[in-house]
């Protein structure tokens, strides 16, 4: 029986892509959205159907299906085309300027110019661009409270089976080594980009946790949160636990005093506590004064980055161009990839983006009593703080299934602050039973 679920998935999942795609062309955009967003991190699952016609081009296509949909929706409703945010100007213009910096990086490299679709670099720029995309998508289709919970319950339906196949493959390894050959659902990506995934979206889920009221809902958001808090362990990526540690102090400072009583006792007694394993990798990190080759190959490529920065400092040397010039590898850190390959316009921008993030997810935080915006604008917040800290560690912002959340959580902030502006989320709160509840989720 399990055998034959197996062999016809891939079909029934073809054929709701399709479904799908036909009835985002109406103009419902949203189920679009219910069915792709959940399914970006899951790699290994669309990679099953990569043998049926057009299979590996699924997300393209139910990407154009949803803007024709789109454009359909406004052509018969009043609603202006793009929702006012102060994301608007700037992920337009970043838009033009990466692809101005390709054109850059193809004359750095002596490349064809980037008008080819089958372009590797080409096509990097495309991925990278999807994730703002799914932004504006979901910003301006998710519109009320009930749809927000939906997609987040869609979400959380996605790492739980994130989860359950993380937690299968760290079953199977024998030493924190053994982990090059952990990939998550991720596929092409490894152990370091699965952590960094649990190590920051987590926090979001934890925001929610924090403010939700009906019991198999916390109970559900609790056990996802422990699994994820166990695979981040146990994947031993000293970058994920900078995150997460970042991410805690800020939730303890904030709001769960608790958190920070813990952290305190932890680092007390951290050596006691900590597993074998996890001691060993940690204590890895320098031996008798010599840091351990991936360390030292980080200080290099840092170096080389700052010596491209210093030849073009403006643009730099061009979008996605690092891994094809002396070292052939990546920064392992985006701040100085970015400011390599797009200068100082480039690294402006993205921290433009990454701080306007973290201000709008507190500004929601702080502004609303609805519990899931509340939770969502907390949660975010952390999120941000504990991206913005494994990024320094390597490109957790760049590869599509491990940002496209980070944008869908965005744009579900900012309908959040739309909601709150046009009264709306008061008025759902007020339609609900009167049960006996505390206006604010009680300090821990």
């Amino acid at each position: 029986m399990i055998g034959l679920l197996k062999q016809f998935a891939p079909h029934f999942l073809y054929l709701s892509a399709i479904i799908v795609g036909l009835v985002s062309l109406t103009g419902r955009v949203r189920y679009g959205l219910f069915f792709l967003v959940p399914l970006v991190p899951l790699q290994n699952v669309l990679e099953r159907l990569d043998f049926l016609p057009l299979g590996k081009d699924l997300n393209d296509i139910l990407l154009i299906c949803m803007i024709v949909g789109w454009l359909v929706s406004r052509l018969s409703s009043k609603d202006p085309f793009l929702a006012k945010t102060p994301f608007n100007w700037i992920l337009f213009t970043y838009a033009i300027f990466t692809y101005i910096t390709l054109w850059v990086g193809s004359f750095t490299i002596n490349a064809p110019f980037p008008l080819d679709i089958t372009d590797p670099r080409v096509q990097f720029w495309k991925n990278y661009m999807v994730m703002p995309l799914f932004f504006f998508l979901t910003l301006n289709h998710i519109k009320t409270t009930k749809d927000l919970k939906k997609l987040f319950l869609l979400m959380c339906a996605a790492i739980l089976l994130m989860e359950y196949y993380s937690f299968q493959q760290v079953g199977l390894m024998t030493s924190w080594v053994s982990r090059t050959k952990v990939h998550g659902t991720f596929v092409h990506l490894g152990a370091n980009e699965v952590a960094a995934f649990y190590a920051t979206y987590t926090f979001v889920l934890i925001g929610v946790f924090l403010w939700e009221k009906r019991t198999w809902i916390k109970l559900s958001l609790l056990s996802l949160i422990a699994v994820a808090s166990y695979i981040v362990v146990f994947m031993y990526s000293r970058g994920a636990y900078m995150a997460t540690a970042i991410g805690l102090l800020f939730l303890g400072l904030v709001r769960v005093r608790i958190v920070l009583v813990g952290m305190i006792l932890f680092a007390i007694c951290w050596n006691t506590i900590v597993p074998a394993s996890v001691m060993e990798r940690l204590q890895f990190t320098e031996h008798e004064g010599q840091l351990d080759e991936s360390a030292a190959t980080r200080l290099v490529m840092w170096e080389q980055s700052l010596l491209y920065f210093q030849h073009n400092p403006i643009m730099g040397v061009g979008f996605n161009v690092f891994s094809y010039l002396e070292l052939k590898t990546d920064t392992h850190n985006v701040f100085l990839r970015t400011l390599a390959e797009q200068g100082l316009i480039g690294i402006t921008f993205l921290l433009t983006i990454m701080i306007l993030s973290l201000v709008r997810g507190w500004q929601l935080y702080r502004r609303t009593e609805d519990p899931l915006l509340k939770g969502l604008g907390l949660g975010f917040t952390a999120c941000t703080i504990s991206l913005m800290v494994a990024n320094f560690f390597g490109d957790r912002w760049g590869p599509l299934p491990l940002g496209a959340f980070f944008w869908v959580f965005l744009a579900m902030v900012e309908r959040g602050h739309l909601i709150v502006s046009s009264g709306l989320a008061a008025t759902n709160e007020s339609q609900r039973p009167r049960k006996k509840t505390f206006p604010h989720a009680p300090r821990t």
